[in-house]
């Protein structure tokens, strides 16, 4: 029976793979990080509310096999280009940097297609440079998902987003064969290819794009 541990629980990937691990039987327990209360409620989840800047001081008081990292969000929620980095890649260092003090089995993450360091636009070079961050820490085994634009019904609003997938829905069929990774993907489908591969692959690092994931 394994132990894992979400951070991002209440966004659209997260949500859905905590009921997918909530249904599985491998998982005996899934400890969740939030900032309130959730209302999902099953004899497996432990909610713990913390403040996500003092994230280095939490405790789990059990070893975590698998760590899904889903945490994540936009220039336009956090305000300024520094909130944004401060949550897609200090909090997300941290928690990989806690993966490693731990001894976590698999730490898998939610990154963007597009992903690149070196890259011009802002969020995608961070998204690259947590990416390499969490490389670096040398993991027992580090699984990053790089997905298209995820479908789904998220519960925040975000209106550009909800336009994005309205012509995203039309304009999906195109995309195939080499832009098969641009093709819009459903947030289930990304949480249950995240809980697949914490359950089958022993690869010590792996990125999987957007096409990888929809073929999984």
């Amino acid at each position: 029976m394994k132990i894992a541990l979400i951070v991002g629980s209440t966004g659209l990937v997260g949500s859905e793979l905590l009921k997918l691990l909530v249904e599985n039987t491998e998982y005996d327990k899934i400890h969740v990080l939030v900032r309130r209360q959730i209302q999902f409620e099953s004899p497996k989840i432990i909610a713990h509310i913390i403040n996500f800047d003092e994230l280095d001081n939490f405790e789990p008081g059990t070893s975590i096999d698998h760590i899904f990292c889903t945490l994540g969000t936009t220039i336009k929620k956090a305000g300024t280009k520094e909130n944004f980095r401060k949550v897609d890649y200090g909090y997300i260092l941290t928690l990989g940097k806690m993966a490693k003090e731990w001894r976590t089995k698999k730490f898998l993450i939610v990154s963007s297609l597009g992903a690149n360091a070196k890259s011009a636009i802002f969020y995608n070079r961070v998204k690259g440079e947590i990416e390499n961050a969490l490389m670096e820490l040398q993991l027992a085994h580090l699984f990053i998902f790089r997905p298209s634009l995820l479908m789904g019904n998220r519960l925040e609003h975000r209106g550009g987003e909800k336009t994005a997938i309205a012509i995203y829905k039309i304009i999906n069929p195109l995309f195939f064969g080499k832009l098969k990774k641009y093709k819009g993907i459903q947030a289930q489908q990304v949480a249950r290819a995240m809980m697949e591969m914490a359950l089958i692959n022993n690869t010590p690092q792996k990125i999987f794009e957007s096409d990888e994931i929809q073929d999984m």
